[in-house]
């Protein structure tokens, strides 16, 4: 009762005053229709308000409140029966019986009903409450990226499509190098958010202990296929980098990378599988090169699997052109335009994930030779 909102508790109490504000009308026809109006609504009104109170003691267990509730129902019958003289009408004929068995029927279901509500809300709340810890430890394991490592910058972002989402996106970086990654984890809920955490730790570990990403990406798949479901795997798009203009660059079954520069996007690729389909697999990567104001692009298939009301799919190929029209933007513009523009196209149906990184441009030929020597 405490998570509902107002609006559907004001429901659920007229629902029950007006259900057991009807006893008044019974009563009526107990003794013949000889009760006035004002007493009519008065014991319409004491009846539904009683019910409501009852129903909020009992669900929320406060026993001293609804003793009270119950004394003054007591009193409330005793005085209407001497006023009305109730105990005198014989129930002989057929109405008396249906208001008496209306009467019986509206009480025994609100009370079935009630216990039905008290049980059944109680798992509710203890699901929901469940789901609100993973959503706290999602958003833990999936903060906003917006760093600054030596020549290059990053910016990213994952919004889960739920409570918990199957997507990460992730900056390790250490001695001068760093990796960094989008990840799609096979599915939603919980079950691929575990996994996704599981994904991040694995990763993040392996790729201290340094190595170029083929290793990483085998050991991490070593180390995961044993912990998730058969039919469950991961997609990944990484970079890895350092000092200079070249990077490390693998894609497993995920969208390519995209590279922006001068205007031009360039798809860079490793067709292979995804991690955990099978034990076998091996991965391998490219190595590219990065020159000042490129922009590396990951993001996942969320972010364009978006529909409008036509059944129109917004496409890889839009985030392709808004990149190249926007690449020198700053990257937080960026991420809004490509975020908004999906936004404005449809309803998100799926996890929605991206990581920028671009090398930031020399200012000065002093900055250039420091970073020839290797200081950022």
């Amino acid at each position: 009762m405490r998570t509902l909102p107002a609006r559907q508790l004001l429901l659920l109490w007229l629902a029950i005053f007006s259900t057991f504000a009807t006893v008044a009308c019974m009563l009526d026809i107990i003794i013949g229709g000889r009760l006035p109006i004002g007493w009519l609504t008065s014991i319409a009104v004491i009846s539904g308000g009683l019910a409501v109170g009852f129903t909020v003691t009992s669900l929320r267990r406060q026993w001293i409140a609804f003793a009270v509730l119950v004394g003054i129902d007591v009193v409330y019958v005793v005085v209407a029966r001497h006023a009305f003289a109730l105990e005198s009408v014989a129930p002989a004929g057929r109405l008396t019986w249906d208001a008496i068995g209306a009467m019986a029927g509206i009480s025994l279901g609100y009370t079935m009903s009630i216990l039905f509500m008290n049980a059944t809300a109680t798992r509710f709340l203890r699901a929901r409450a469940e789901l609100a810890i993973a959503h706290e430890i999602h958003q833990g394991l999936v903060p906003p990226i917006d760093r600054r490592v030596g020549e290059y910058e990053y910016f990213g972002w994952s919004i889960a499509s739920g409570e918990v989402g199957g997507d990460l996106v992730d900056l390790v970086a250490s001695d001068g190098r760093w990796l960094g990654y989008v990840a799609d984890v096979s599915g939603h809920g919980v079950g691929p958010g575990i996994v996704m955490a599981m994904f991040k730790s694995a990763l993040r570990i392996r790729t201290l202990a340094a190595g170029a990403i083929p290793g990483v990406l085998r050991d991490v798949q070593t180390t995961l296929i044993p912990l998730k479901q058969p039919n469950m795997y991961v997609t990944v798009a990484c970079v890895q980098g350092g000092i200079g203009d070249e990077l490390e660059c693998a894609v497993a079954g995920h969208l390519p990378i995209l590279r922006v520069r001068a205007g031009l996007v360039d798809e860079i690729t490793t067709p292979q599988l995804a991690l955990g389909m099978f034990d076998e697999a091996e991965f391998h990567a490219v190595r590219v090169d990065c020159h000042e104001g490129d922009l590396l692009a990951m993001l996942t298939d969320g972010l364009i699997e978006v529909f409008d009301a036509s059944g129109r799919e917004l496409g890889f190929e839009w985030a392709k052109a808004t990149l190249a029209a926007s690449a020198t933007q700053p990257l937080a513009a960026i991420a809004d335009r490509l975020l908004s523009g999906a936004r404005r196209h449809g309803p998100q149906l799926d996890d929605q994930s991206l990581l920028l990184i671009r090398r930031r441009t020399s200012s000065t030929p002093a900055a250039a030779a420091l970073r020839d020597a290797g200081v950022s």
